[in-house]
């Protein structure tokens, strides 16, 4: 009998404690606060994406009117060459043939290059706005008592239950800190 009592006190006292320690956890848990940033909106709205936006997209649009240009070039000398090929050599034939190709490949090479030249230049701008970020959701976290802050359209983040969606402070004071510095010269440059 002192057994079987000696058996339910320590079951019952393990019982408690494990339940004790299981409220414990439930009570951290449902305190915890989590946030999640859309870095992509952060970056296309935020003055300085927009401006390396921008430049990228003026750049795109010139480079493509040199290719078109190019493009059309070739075209001309495709279409000489096919009018051409009847009368001429088999070695003039091989060599307006040649000529093309060499042009040819070297107008994709020069696509090749300028789109990683773009990928490059945008990679920068974004990787410098995400480092000015990061030191604003860590501030923003640390005032809110956020236990962690998830970027939203990372792949590895599918579920989070009630997460505080820090986009839109995470805009407004990146503005505040490094977007009025534009901003302020633009209206000085107004003014005189």
């Amino acid at each position: 009998m002192k057994l079987i009592g000696m058996i339910f006190v320590f079951v019952f006292g393990f019982a408690t404690s494990l339940f004790a320690v299981t409220g414990e956890v439930q009570a951290k848990s449902a305190a915890s606060k989590f946030g999640v940033v859309d870095m992509q909106a952060v970056i296309l709205n935020v003055s300085e994406g927009k401006a390396a936006r921008s430049t990228l997209e003026k750049e795109i649009k010139a480079k493509e009117k040199d290719f078109l240009k190019e493009k059309k070039e070739l075209d001309k000398l495709n279409e000489d060459w096919k009018k051409q090929a009847a009368i001429l050599s088999e070695s003039a034939r091989a060599k307006k043939q040649q000529e093309f190709q060499q042009r040819f490949m070297a107008l994709r090479n020069s696509e090749m290059t300028f789109q990683q030249e773009i990928k490059r230049k945008e990679a920068k701008a974004t990787q410098g706005i995400a480092l000015k970020v990061a030191k604003i959701v860590e501030g923003i976290a640390k005032k809110q008592g956020l236990q962690g802050v998830f970027e939203s359209n990372t792949a590895g983040l599918l579920y989070l239950k009630n997460p505080i969606n820090l986009t839109k402070v995470v805009i407004d004071s990146y503005e505040k800190a490094h977007g009025g510095k534009k901003g302020a010269v633009a209206k000085k440059k107004g003014k005189k």
